[in-house]
C-alpha cells in the first residue's frame, strides 16, 4: 500500500515538474500531450465560461498556469533539441507584430505582412521544429534523454 501511495505521489510530482518546470527534456510525444493538454482546458474555459475577458481573475489565472505550461513545454523541448531556453524568446517577435500592426492603416500590404504573415509564419516554423524534429538521442547539458509525458 505505501509503495502504491508513495508510487501516486510521484507520479503526480513528475507530471507537474513536466508542466511547470523550466530544468530537463521533453521529446516530440511529450511536446504534443502536454500541447493538446493545455489546449482542451483551454477549449473548455473559452467555450464553457460565460461573460468572461481576459482581464477577470476567474478567467485569467487559468490563462497564465496554461500560458506558463506552454512556455515550459517549449523550453525543455528546445533543450531536447541541445539550445537554451533563452531560445523561446523568439515568441516574442509575433506579438511584437501583432502590436505594431495596429497603427498601421488596415488595407495596407504592411500590415497584412507584419500583423498576419509574419505571426503565421514564424508560429509555423516553431511548431515544426519544436513539433517534428527528433531531439538529440544522447546526453547533453540539460539532461538525460528526453522524457515523455504520461497520462495513465
Amino acid at each position: 500500500r505505501d509503495r502504491l501511495r508513495s508510487r501516486g505521489l510521484g507520479d503526480v510530482y513528475k507530471r507537474q515538474n513536466l508542466l511547470f518546470s523550466l530544468k530537463g527534456r521533453l521529446n516530440r510525444q511529450g511536446f504534443w500531450i502536454g500541447v493538446g493538454f493545455n489546449f482542451i482546458i483551454l477549449f473548455f474555459i473559452a467555450n464553457f465560461s460565460q461573460n468572461l475577458t481576459a482581464f477577470q481573475p476567474l478567467f485569467f489565472l487559468p490563462l497564465f498556469i496554461c500560458g506558463y505550461s506552454l512556455l515550459t513545454i517549449g523550453v525543455k523541448r528546445l533543450h531536447d533539441r541541445g539550445r537554451s531556453g533563452k531560445n523561446a524568446l523568439i515568441l516574442s517577435v509575433p506579438f511584437i507584430c501583432l502590436i505594431t500592426a495596429r497603427y498601421l492603416p488596415q488595407q495596407s500590404t504592411e500590415y497584412w505582412l507584419i500583423g498576419l504573415l509574419m505571426p503565421m509564419l514564424i508560429f509555423t516554423l516553431i511548431t515544426i521544429e519544436w513539433g517534428f524534429f527528433k531531439g538529440e538521442s544522447q546526453a547533453n547539458l540539460y539532461g538525460e534523454k528526453g522524457l515523455s509525458l504520461s497520462l495513465k
